[in-house]
């Protein structure tokens, strides 16, 4: 055989061999996906899905089957979606109900001249009402933050960290110093305030509003140690306060989810109309 018709020879075979090798391949996409659309009508979604991306994975030349996977994915983005709007446009109304009813127990404090972010305070823990006492207060903002004050005043001990007892129990703001503290002297006495955010707090807010019920006693860490019980009121007002922040957190989540919803149905909605 002559060179030249052997060269054509091997070349028809390649060319028969990788036609081969794609049909092969097409059929093997096509039966992951059609296991695709059947997991979808069971409504196993997370299957689906993982299965999607083995389509994307095992075959990055099948183009066309590639792009049957991608509107079978936007199947999935659109149930969820869905799913998510009646869940949401169900419970939105009730938690508002019991965010309003929340809030009726404290002062809404913003300063419209220094910030764009308000705060709710308990009734009982306003700083006017509460001048030179030893306490813990606790501050919900519009943003969903939760501050933790410790406010102290007496011997300068340049407080850094808190404990909280509660029977057998107890618990400590963070010991790495992450809190904001603030101090003077009026001349008579001197004040600390010793602030911590969200979770810097180490879940000592949780601790209190948890325990609230029990009698607490909270310890100042700095220089020296002061310890005093917390009062009632103060107990009561943490509680309350941690109560209206886990509150308000579901709810703008919750505000969050519907939106993201609503925009992903849109725009799959415009995609395939």
């Amino acid at each position: 055989m002559k060179p030249t018709n052997l060269f054509l020879l091997i070349i028809i075979s390649t060319l028969l061999n990788a036609c081969n090798s794609k049909d092969k391949e097409e059929d093997a996409a096509d039966y992951r996906l059609n296991e695709i659309k059947e997991l979808i009508k069971a409504n196993k979604l997370n299957e689906a899905k993982s299965n999607i991306d083995s389509i994307h994975i095992l075959y990055p030349r099948l183009v066309e089957k590639r792009k049957i996977a991608v509107a079978l994915n936007d199947t999935i983005i659109l149930r969820e979606s869905y799913k998510t709007l009646k869940y949401c446009t169900q419970v939105l109304p009730v938690m508002k109900e019991a965010f309003e009813s929340l809030i009726r127990d404290f002062r809404f404090e913003k300063n419209e001249k220094y910030s764009e972010i308000g705060k709710y305070v308990y009734k009982s823990q306003l700083t006017e009402q509460n001048t030179g006492r030893n306490y813990l207060r606790c501050e919900v903002f519009e943003n969903n933050d939760v501050f933790l004050v410790s406010e102290y005043s007496g011997a300068k001990m340049n407080h850094f960290a808190i404990k909280a007892q509660a029977g057998n129990l107890s618990a400590f703001s963070d010991t790495l110093k992450n809190g904001v503290f603030h101090t003077f002297n009026d001349g008579e006495r001197n004040f600390e305030s010793l602030t911590f955010k969200n979770e810097t707090d180490s879940g000592l807010t949780a601790f209190i509003s948890q325990n609230f019920r029990l009698p607490i006693k909270i310890t100042l860490i700095g220089s020296r140690k002061f310890t005093y019980q917390l009062a009632e009121s103060d107990k009561l007002a943490l509680n309350k306060s941690y109560t209206l922040y886990k509150a308000r957190k579901l709810m703008s989540k919750t505000e969050n989810d519907l939106r993201i919803a609503q925009q992903r149905i849109g725009k799959i909605n415009l995609l395939y109309k």
